[in-house]
């Protein structure tokens, strides 16, 4: 099962991860991409930007230690996961 947070706009809600670059985006409505993998059963959701697609692409698609730090994720509930995905004119699925 995946765990609960509590979002102050959306209540209890489950938990997601995204890069710093989508979480910050989401209040400015800025768009900045949105790439995201299939859910897995019991694991959350992640997202990660253009620019973090791009650095996985030009370093042989490894989620190393310094991509990590480049996206530095955040905690998000799903409903504000979905509010960034929306906000997003091209989704893709990784």
């Amino acid at each position: 099962m995946i765990e609960k947070i509590s979002c102050d706009i959306h209540g209890s809600k489950e938990m997601s991860f995204t890069c710093i670059h989508i979480a910050t985006a989401i209040d400015s409505k800025n768009q900045v991409g949105f790439f995201y993998s299939e859910t897995e059963e019991d694991l959350p959701q992640i997202a990660w930007c253009g620019s973090c697609e791009q650095y996985l692409l030009d370093n042989g698609e490894d989620w190393t230690d310094a991509f990590e730090t480049l996206a530095d994720f955040k905690m998000l509930c799903s409903d504000c996961f979905e509010e960034a995905k929306n906000n997003e004119t091209e989704v893709h699925i990784r």
